[in-house]
């Protein structure tokens, strides 16, 4: 049982490099081999297993093509075969015709049974080596899933979903098809090496007749290696374009349809892979003619055997027999296949390296704050909040925030207003550390967020999104997303709570009725109240409210705000709001304006003063 051949290539333009771009690209090779050799070596003695059966299987593929001239010249003819320069004469041995039926039923017993034996093995070493492979891209991938949950919310604001997603599963899955197809390296490592070891011990006059074409596909290798590499990376990179123009498209096909551009969105995705389709076609032109270069030199190589063996058989020269001649044709299969897979190799190597770049470049991508060594698990018991002197930007030189001070003390509620893009969203955001920012710093009950554990940090703290994101899956699974365990009762509770118990107890199938995907069966005001009573039980002790109620009716607002007061009861809650109703009762209202807090105070005070607040009030513009 051999491995098949690699897979043919897709690809890009082709590039040229010079002598020194070539040894620093085969520097990088070595270093990602390096760095992916840490996936492996946790497998190393299963992976030593698979090696070793697939070793004894590529010996065992040989035998019987190696066996042929002793067949032909030593039981056919009678007479006698060399290897290596020793004659062995087997005349003796068979005196007339039925001693060579009876030697040729035993060559022919021996050989099944090694074909069997080696068919035992290959269907051995396939499954084997399938799972070790597994085991190990398993490994890969939970290594990318981790990496992907500790990256900063700045990375998901600026990359792509579609982009993501093709590192995430389309880059991982080039690496696999690279590991799998080591196996076949080492296949056909061993037939480059053993069989011109038979060949030269059959005849050496032979085997030079082989190695003449061997310059021509040493040639054909190389200029496959130097242009192909750079080609699957700029692939790659296309390949991320065109998930993220699918993704985009999915998520905003409700968009897209109400302002009628369909048109203009399928000639955006026909663009993408239109360029995709020319660095194939290029990549192509490259390797097809590589790849009939090798068939080409393999035909070649077989009409040398064939005429250079049959004149050293007729001339009686070199210990040449037409035993020999047959024998030579299958090794010359034997020889050339393995480097017909060596080449193939070399594109889903080449493929594989330039994905494997792209993994290790996002496995070292920073994770979202670097949490301190030291950083402690703390119970917040009282939830008092405090702001000292916050500057912070998404980009260093525009900073959103500036020199932000103010103390929520524990229990109160804190109601934020202030113009669109006034920094409102983003001042909260800082709480729960989606981002860091620039100089300053934020205390909760005099601990410095810094130094607490981002785990203990956002269990402390609930939030309410504008935009809210429900999960695929039930109702209760959606509501219990903060809890390891569905506990029943607490789900229902919740849900009494934010004012929804009622509707779902409308559903088919209650709390176990499926929401769809982003809870798409659901209207934005049942999103969001879903997503309070998420909030809800999870019971933190500061309550982030960021524009709550923006997708209710004003009765379903009463209801949910009856809750609100008996959630907030004891805990701290920062109120983002444009109704003022929401925020009229807040024990401090901060004004925000071009990022500073303009005003402080309650509303009576802030009214007084007939400033910023006042204008904002009378314009209904928070």
């Amino acid at each position: 049982m051999r491995p098949p051949s690699g897979p043919p290539p897709g690809g890009g333009p082709p590039h040229r490099f010079g002598p020194d771009a070539a040894g620093g690209a085969t520097r990088m090779d070595m270093r990602l081999l390096r760095r992916a050799l840490e996936f492996v070596r946790p497998y190393r003695r299963q992976l030593g297993t698979v090696y070793l059966f697939y070793f004894l299987n590529s010996v065992l593929n040989l035998i019987p093509a190696a066996s042929l001239a002793w067949y032909m010249d030593g039981v056919v003819r009678g007479g006698a075969f060399s290897f290596f320069g020793r004659v062995f004469d087997l005349g003796p041995s068979l005196p007339d015709v039925r001693a060579k039926l009876i030697w040729s039923a035993g060559y022919f017993a021996a050989v099944l049974l090694l074909i069997a034996g080696a068919n035992a093995i290959g269907v051995f070493m396939w499954r084997l080596g399938t799972r070790v492979c597994q085991r190990i891209m398993l490994d890969v991938k939970h290594r990318v899933n981790e990496h992907l949950h500790e990256l900063p919310v700045s990375y998901f604001d600026a990359e792509r979903t579609g982009a993501i997603m093709t590192r995430a599963v389309g880059d991982t899955d080039q690496m696999e098809q690279m590991l799998r197809d080591s196996y076949v390296l080492l296949y056909a490592s061993t037939h480059l090496v053993t069989v011109p070891l038979i060949m030269i011990g059959l005849s050496p006059a032979l085997f030079v007749c082989a190695l003449l074409p061997v310059p021509v596909i040493w040639a054909a290798v190389r200029r496959v290696r130097t242009h192909l590499r750079p080609i699957y990376r700029e692939m790659r990179e296309q390949q991320s374009l065109i998930g993220a123009t699918i993704q985009e498209n999915i998520a905003g096909i409700r968009e897209i349809k109400a302002f009628e551009r369909e048109p203009a969105a399928r000639r955006t995705y026909l663009r993408t892979n239109l360029a995709q389709a020319r660095l194939v076609h290029k990549a192509m032109r490259v390797f097809s003619l590589n790849h009939q270069i090798l068939y080409g030199t393999r035909d070649l190589a077989m009409l040398l055997i064939g005429v250079g063996g049959g004149a050293l058989v007729v001339l009686g020269r070199g210990h040449v027999t037409l035993g020999t001649v047959l024998a030579f044709i299958p090794l010359m299969g034997r020889f050339f296949d393995p480097i017909h897979q060596l080449v193939g190799f070399y594109d889903v190597i080449q493929r594989g390296l330039a994905a494997t770049q792209r993994v290790f470049e996002f496995l070292d991508l920073p994770p979202e704050v670097p949490e301190d060594p030291g950083a402690r698990t703390v119970k917040f018991a009282r939830g008092e909040v405090r702001f000292e002197h916050v500057t912070f930007g998404y980009k260093p030189d525009r900073p959103v925030l500036c020199d932000v001070s103010f103390v929520a003390p524990a229990g109160a509620k804190i109601a934020i207003v202030g113009s669109t893009g006034s920094g409102k969203t983003t001042l909260v955001s800082l709480l729960p550390r989606f981002y860091e920012p620039q100089s300053g710093r934020i205390l909760i009950d005099g601990e410095p967020i810094r130094d607490v554990r981002l785990e203990s940090l956002r269990q402390a703290i609930g939030i309410v999104f504008q935009e809210t994101f429900l999960f695929h899956g039930t109702v209760a699974q959606n509501i219990a997303f903060a809890r390891r365990q569905l506990d029943p009762e607490r789900i229902r509770d919740a849900a009494r709570f934010a004012s929804i118990d009622a509707f779902i107890e409308s559903l088919p199938d209650r709390y176990e009725s499926q929401v769809g995907e982003r809870g798409v069966k659901l209207s934005g005001g049942q999103r969001q109240r879903l997503s309070i009573a998420r909030m809800i039980l999870k019971d933190p002790r500061i309550v982030i409210l960021d524009e709550a109620t923006s997708s209710v009716d004003a009765e379903t607002e009463r209801a949910i705000q009856e809750s609100f007061e008996k959630l907030m009861e004891g805990r701290t809650a920062f109120i983002i709001a444009h109704r003022l109703s929401t925020i009229r009762h807040a024990d401090l209202i901060l004004v925000l304006e071009d990022g500073r807090i303009a005003e402080s105070g309650n509303h009576e005070d802030l009214l007084a003063r007939n400033g910023r607040y006042a204008e904002l009030v009378a314009s209904a513009k928070f």
